[in-house]
């Protein structure tokens, strides 16, 4: 972890009352109603591996955040962040918990191997690329500099 300046350049993140976290909850239950509404062929149901990619899934959102918090790096996407977290799964990640949060959704589409559950897990990979991860990695880039370009150079955005 290092820190950074308070750069007053700082590029605003888009405002929202919607989180990742309601959003995952959101795409979860619509892709579980789907699934149980539309039904439609199985392509790929796999429990055995579902399960476990989606425990692991929430695992890593956890530790994500767990990480952020200790070193007292904004949690929030719309927060100002000062800091730049680069242990625990952010070694391999610069987005862990997107990454679980989506992991997660895989993980249940797994499991229930419809095509819905697969469309809700694609649709929320896109919606956190697009509206979260954009802003923030502007932001980032404004905020903290040089540091945060060496850290893109040497860590991807997923895995």
């Amino acid at each position: 972890m290092s820190g950074a300046s308070n750069d007053a350049r700082m590029v605003p993140v888009a405002p929202t009352r919607w989180l990742p976290p309601q959003f995952f909850a959101l795409f979860l239950v619509l892709g579980a109603a789907a699934h149980v509404t539309a039904g439609g062929p199985i392509l790929l149901r796999s429990p055995w591996l579902g399960a476990p990619l989606a425990v692991l899934g929430v695992t890593l959102a956890l530790w994500g955040r767990r990480t952020f918090s200790r070193a007292g790096a904004a949690i929030r996407p719309t927060e100002r962040s000062t800091l730049l977290v680069t242990d625990g799964p952010f070694r391999f990640s610069r987005n862990p918990m997107y990454l679980g949060i989506v992991a997660a959704l895989a993980g249940v589409a797994l499991v229930l191997g419809t095509p819905a559950p697969w469309l809700a897990a694609l649709g929320m990979a896109l919606l956190l690329r697009f509206r979260f991860i954009a802003n923030e990695e502007r932001a980032l880039d404004a905020s903290l500099g040089e540091p945060y370009l060496a850290y893109k150079r040497r860590v991807r955005r997923w895995l």
